[in-house]
């Protein structure tokens, strides 16, 4: 009887410790609607962000997440929306002159509603 709960209880543990290891590996994630900035997590320096909203066009009724996190000691940057490979590449592009260290050492990013 105490078997299955023991294995819950642990599966819960490892469920938790994988959590944490994502979360600590992820820079930022910004949330774009039709254009402006609605959510805003973790770390980011403040020009970083100004040139990321210049990239992007303004889309109606469009949802645009845009996640950095560390991959094998350098940032890599992830999508999940409307955005052409072009600005995706931009948007790397943009993320690759920063480095590393800077981008951990930024501060909490200020949302700034456009």
């Amino acid at each position: 009887m105490a078997e299955p709960m023991a294995l819950f209880v642990f599966a819960l543990f490892l469920g938790a410790i994988a959590l944490w290891a994502r979360r600590a590996r992820m820079l930022f994630e910004l949330e774009i609607r039709s254009g402006r900035l609605v959510r805003a997590r973790g770390r980011m320096p403040q020009g970083l962000l100004n040139d990321v909203l210049v990239v992007l066009p303004r889309r109606n009724e469009s949802r645009l997440v845009i996640r950095c996190s560390i991959e094998r000691d350098r940032a890599s940057l992830s999508t999940r929306g409307p955005v052409t490979s072009d600005e995706a590449q931009q948007l790397r592009n943009l993320v690759g002159l920063w480095p590393l260290a800077r981008l951990r050492a930024a501060p909490q990013i200020r949302a700034q509603r456009n």
